[in-house]
C-alpha cells in the first residue's frame, strides 16, 4: 500500500467554515469515486489541549505505486473533470494556517504488516 498523507492546522476562529470546505469536499470526491485510484480516504483531527488550533491530517490510501502515479497525471487543474474539487480546494485551503501543511507519501513495507 501506499499512503499519501497531509497534516494542516486550522485555527478555532475557522474550524466551522473549514468543517464545512471538508464536507464539500467529500461529496466532490464521493460523487467522482469512479474517477479515483485510491482504495480509501479519511480525514482526522488530532487530539489537543490547545483551544486555538485544530490539526487536521487526510489520509488517502493506493494499492501501489503505480495507481498512485495514475491518480496523480489525471488529477490536475487542468483537467475539466476535477474543477470542481479544485475550486473547492482554492477555498478550503484559505483556511489553514499558514505555513502549517505538511505532506508526504509513505509505501507500506507489507513484510511488516501486523493486520
Amino acid at each position: 500500500m501506499l499512503y499519501d498523507i497531509a497534516q494542516w492546522k486550522v485555527s478555532e476562529a475557522d474550524a466551522k467554515k473549514h468543517r464545512e470546505m471538508i464536507r464539500k469536499i467529500v461529496e466532490v470526491i464521493k460523487k467522482n469515486r469512479g474517477k479515483l485510484y485510491l482504495t480509501h480516504s479519511t480525514f482526522c483531527v488530532l487530539k489537543s489541549e490547545d483551544p486555538t488550533v485544530e490539526t487536521w491530517m487526510g489520509i488517502d490510501e493506493y494499492k501501489d505505486q503505480e495507481s498512485y502515479d495514475k491518480f496523480m497525471k489525471e488529477f490536475q487543474k487542468s483537467n475539466p473533470d476535477w474543477a470542481e474539487f479544485f475550486k473547492i480546494k482554492d477555498e478550503w485551503m484559505s483556511f489553514f494556517v499558514p505555513k502549517s501543511l505538511n505532506h508526504k507519501v509513505f509505501i507500506e513495507k507489507p513484510e511488516l504488516r501486523i493486520a
